[in-house]
């Protein structure tokens, strides 16, 4: 079972929790069961080195929200990077956390038709036009429904 964010200890880098959220823009469409295809592997994946966050899948964007120790974070970021299935347009926030924001989900998921639209919008386009003033409060308040 993972260690719960709060019990874990600051003494290095490698133990210090960060965030990361990404834009990247899929190279074709995906379809249904691509993205639960795509889920299924991440959370396996994710759950085996404790790294969990939160995706969400737009108009052939996703946005992605990695949280975990930075050595696991940036192993996981480094093999979605390689992936040939879509391109890692641009990093929207990283930063160091004392908890995670998503801590019982090894891979959170969010249909873009349930949240509405105009605040999907303003995130996505404030992410593609101007990563240094990413909304995250605002990409964080779509899955509070959900916790």
């Amino acid at each position: 079972m993972p260690t719960p964010a709060s019990e874990k200890q600051f003494g290095n880098s490698s133990e210090i929790l960060i965030s990361k959220t990404y834009l990247s823009r899929a190279v074709r469409p995906f379809i249904e069961e691509d993205l639960e295809s795509l889920l299924v592997n991440c959370r396996e994946n994710n759950a085996k080195v404790n790294v969990t966050g939160a995706l969400l899948h737009h108009n052939d964007y996703f946005m992605q929200l990695l949280e975990g120790t930075s050595v696991e974070v940036e192993a996981v970021y480094a093999r979605i990077a390689a992936d040939p299935r879509h391109e890692v347009m641009s990093i929207l926030f990283e930063d160091e956390i004392s908890a995670r924001f998503f801590p019982d989900w090894s891979m959170g998921y969010r249909a873009a038709n349930m949240i509405p639209s105009k605040a999907l919008n303003q995130v996505y386009e404030s992410a593609k036009f101007d990563s240094k003033r990413f909304p995250i409060n605002d990409f964080l308040m779509m899955f509070s429904d959900d916790k």
